[in-house]
This record gives structure tokens, C-alpha cells and sequence, in this order.
């Protein structure tokens, strides 16, 4: 869902690139989907449950890494925060605010593309690697927690907004 969700966040920065403008609930689904999904549930399992088991497994010797993981989640926190403060002027056609729009979208892209490179190649790796069989099983059952606690619809209203925001993009004028 991320990728799809990746996918529709480039085509909208594509879209703002040849000047043609995806209406603001594009964007505030952007920003939702970003908060809850990515944020409360994505980073919130990998920042409280995996680096933390990481950290202490490795005993110090993979926080530069962790560290860095860290602040690529925080980064796309603010610059998710920026497409958010922008858009009531975007709502109003300020350009200055459409500018701020494209560009923190265009490096909240690249950001989260790098992101889940590392994530693919290096960080799940690592996990596997590290992790015994049943360390695994413990990692999974604090998984099914966080994913109870964040609410049984989470991917439902996850997967609307992904949708939706395709649906917004093919539909613009």
C-alpha cells in the first residue's frame, strides 16, 4: 500500500510540475495518509518494537544506523508538516504556496524512496539476520498489539485514502 501510495504522491508532484493542479484533498490525503498509516502504525511498529530490539541485541553497535532511520522518519514528519501548512494558500491559488508544495513533496519522494531502498536492502536484512526464530514470533506478536491498538479499519481507511487519491488525480481537469 505505501508504494501505491508512493506512486500517486509522484504523480501528483508530476502533475504540479507541468502545471496542472490536483485539487487540496489530494494533498490532505497525502498528509492523513502519512500520519496515520505511515506514522502511527509503519514507523511507530519499527521505532518501538524492531529498533528497539535491534538496539539491544546489537548492544550499541547499530545506533548510527537506527539513528539514521530515525531521522529520515522525522524529516518526512516535517516535510509532511510543510505540505500541510501550505495548503490553505494553495486552497487560495498562492503560488508561493503551490512552490512550497512542490518541493517539499518533491524531496518527501525521494526522501521516502531511499527510505524503503534501505528498508528492502539493508534494515529487514538485518532484522532477519539478526533474530532467532522465536525472537521473530516475538516480534510479530508485538506487531498484531500495535496493529489492534491502532484500530481494527486502519488499512481499510488507509487503502480508501490511497484510492482516492488516484481517483482525485484521474479526475482532475
Amino acid at each position: 500500500m505505501i508504494r501505491h501510495y508512493l506512486d500517486n504522491v509522484t504523480l501528483g508532484l508530476e502533475a504540479l510540475e507541468n502545471g496542472r493542479k490536483p485539487p487540496a484533498r489530494f494533498f490532505e490525503n497525502v498528509c492523513t495518509f502519512a500520519r496515520t498509516f505511515t506514522d502511527r502504525y509503519h514507523h511507530f511498529k519499527e521505532e518501538h518494537v524492531l529498533f528497539v530490539r535491534l538496539a539491544e541485541k546489537h548492544q550499541g553497535a547499530i545506533d548510527a544506523q537506527l539513528d539514521a532511520l530515525r531521522h529520515q522518519h522525522e524529516r518526512g514528519r516535517a516535510l509532511v508538516g510543510e505540505v500541510a501548512g501550505a495548503l490553505e494558500g494553495y486552497r487560495k491559488g498562492d503560488e508561493q504556496m503551490t512552490g512550497r508544495i512542490v518541493e517539499a513533496i518533491a524531496a518527501y519522494a525521494a526522501l521516502l524512496r531511499r527510505h524503503m531502498h534501505q528498508e528492502d536492502h539493508v534494515f529487514y536484512p538485518m532484522v532477519l539476520e539478526a533474530f532467532s526464530g522465536d525472537e521473530l514470533a516475538a516480534v510479530q506478536s508485538a506487531f498484531a498489539e500495535a496493529r489492534a491498538r491502532s484500530g481494527e479499519r486502519t488499512f481499510e481507511t488507509s487503502h480508501a485514502l490511497v484510492t482516492e487519491m488516484g481517483s482525485l488525480l484521474v479526475h482532475m481537469t
